[in-house]
């Protein structure tokens, strides 16, 4: 990614940047299955 003409190593979720938002209502049961195929050593917060 370049910003303000400076190259940036992002990690991309299904290739979206931000990643896509989860919809629910309440009520709704929600579950994420996460895969971190990273080559670097980093967690998923959300």
């Amino acid at each position: 990614m370049t910003h303000l003409c400076n190259e940036t190593l992002v990690t991309m979720v299904n290739g979206q940047f931000p990643g896509p938002a989860i919809e629910v209502t309440e009520g709704d049961s929600v579950t994420v299955h996460v895969v971190n195929e990273s080559p670097y050593n980093m967690t998923i917060h959300w």
